[in-house]
């Protein structure tokens, strides 16, 4: 069992996403892409999980942490 297991497969998906848009706001700091990157981060607070984890910071760290790896691992 992988640590992307705790998670829903849409919240790693954000969480995916999250990264991408704050990637593409760094190498080209639009307004656009500020907005594009926000709009994501409020999907990330929105979503229904948060309400299922008593300690939200330290679900927050695993799942920046399966996130990471997930994508290290397919780009490996």
């Amino acid at each position: 069992m992988s640590a992307t297991d705790d998670f829903p497969e849409d919240l790693l998906d954000l969480q995916h996403r999250w990264y991408a848009a704050e990637a593409a706001w760094a190498a080209d700091p639009t307004e656009e892409k500020q907005h594009a990157f926000a709009d994501i981060g409020a999907e990330l607070h929105a979503h229904p999980y948060w309400a299922t984890t008593d300690n939200r910071h330290k679900a927050i760290q695993k799942l920046k942490r399966a996130a990471l790896d997930a994508a290290q691992n397919t780009a490996g």
